[in-house]
C-alpha cells in the first residue's frame, strides 16, 4: 500500500572538497597487506599448535575455517627417530678417528654409526675436520634421541 508523504525542505550540504591523490611512492604500515596478514597468521598458528591447542581450539580463537589451520600447520614430522645426520655429520663420523669401532669396511661403519659417534667426547668431535659446534650439535641431539650421549671429556 502507498502513502502520501508531504516534501520537507532539507538542507543541502555543500560537497566536500576534491581529495588530493595519494602518491604511490611506498604503502603505509595501516594498509592492508595480504602477504603480511597471512604471514601473521602463520606464525600465530605454529605459536598455538606449539603451545599444544588442536585444530579446532585455534580455528575459534582465530576465527578461520579448520581447513586453514591444517593449511598453515607446521607438517609433523613422521618419527623423532626419523632425524637423519647431515652428510658432513657421517663423513666426519665414519673417516674420523673411532670409525675403527664401526669396522673396517664403509657398509659395516654405516650400520655401527651410534657406537662411533657415542666414542667422542664433544671436544674430539669438534676437532674433526668439517666439523663445527652446528655439526657436533646436532650429531649430539641424533644421539639423544637414540638414548645414548656423547663420552664424557677427562675433566668432567
Amino acid at each position: 500500500m502507498l502513502t502520501l508523504v508531504k516534501d520537507v525542505d532539507v538542507p543541502v550540504q555543500p560537497a566536500a572538497p576534491p581529495s588530493k591523490p595519494r602518491s604511490r611512492q611506498a604503502p603505509r604500515q595501516r594498509d592492508y597487506n595480504r602477504r603480511r596478514f597471512l604471514g601473521w597468521l602463520r606464525d600465530e598458528v605454529a605459536v598455538l599448535r606449539s603451545v599444544g591447542l588442536g585444530v579446532r581450539e585455534i580455528a575459534v580463537r582465530l576465527d578461520i575455517e579448520e581447513y586453514d589451520v591444517l593449511a598453515f600447520c607446521p607438517k609433523p614430522k613422521e618419527s623423532v627417530l626419523r632425524r637423519s645426520l647431515p652428510r658432513r655429520a657421517v663423513e666426519a663420523l665414519l673417516h674420523g678417528r673411532h670409525a675403527s669401532l664401526g669396522g673396517r669396511t664403509i657398509a659395516k661403519r654405516s650400520r655401527h654409526l651410534v657406537e662411533i659417534a657415542s666414542a667422542y667426547t664433544w671436544e674430539e668431535l669438534l676437532s674433526e675436520p668439517g666439523v663445527g659446534t652446528v655439526t657436533a650439535s646436532e650429531v649430539r641431539l641424533w644421539l639423544e634421541e637414540r638414548g645414548v650421549t656423547l663420552r664424557k671429556s677427562e675433566g668432567e
